[in-house]
């Protein structure tokens, strides 16, 4: 490894996809996307949204967060989670934390979509302020309840490249070859 490249362990703070309302338990939907391919984007907002489930989509680091306050029953959240496998396979994601922390090539906007007109799903109010927060800007979305949040925090690696160190080793590569 480049003496110049930095590596470093750093805590950040995720938020559990269980909740629960009057002892019942109940799971938000967390999509981690590690590519900006539009299309893969794209076909998880189209599945997600037609089974009337809202989300808040943004920009992350390598992709896309995509992120629903709407709670879902354990076997609904099963369901939707498989078919959000196929479409985007991400055999290190188990869905069951979302990073919350910032890094630094997160997106500072966000998209919200309304998906559930018909008010099937019933909406986290404390997830939708902690993305309000977040992003600083109103959700406007019917059909709330207040709900219990759990965070937890953990160890990830930053790595910080020397671009012009990469650059040079690809060259001395392709000249190799």
């Amino acid at each position: 490894m480049n003496p110049k490249t930095k590596v470093r362990h750093v805590e950040r703070l995720g938020l559990e996809a269980v909740t629960t309302i009057q002892s019942r338990a109940f799971f938000f939907l967390f999509v981690e996307i590690d590519t900006k391919d539009k299309s893969v984007l794209q076909s998880l907002i189209k599945y997600i949204t037609n089974r009337k489930i809202s989300v808040i989509v943004y920009e992350s680091n390598k992709g896309y967060h995509i992120i629903s306050p709407s709670l879902l029953h354990f076997q609904e959240w099963l369901r939707v989670v498989k078919v959000c496998q196929q479409i985007y396979p991400n055999s290190f994601y188990y869905h069951d934390v979302i990073r919350i922390s910032n890094k630094k090539n997160d997106s500072k906007e966000m998209f919200w979509y309304n998906a559930d007109f018909g008010e099937t799903h019933q909406v986290s109010e404390t997830l939708l302020k902690v993305y309000e927060s977040k992003f600083e800007r109103k959700i406007p979305c019917p059909n709330t309840v207040k709900t219990k949040l759990s965070f937890t925090k953990y160890e990830d690696l930053e790595i910080e490249w020397n671009v012009i160190y990469v650059k040079k080793r690809i060259q001395e590569l392709i000249l190799d070859l």
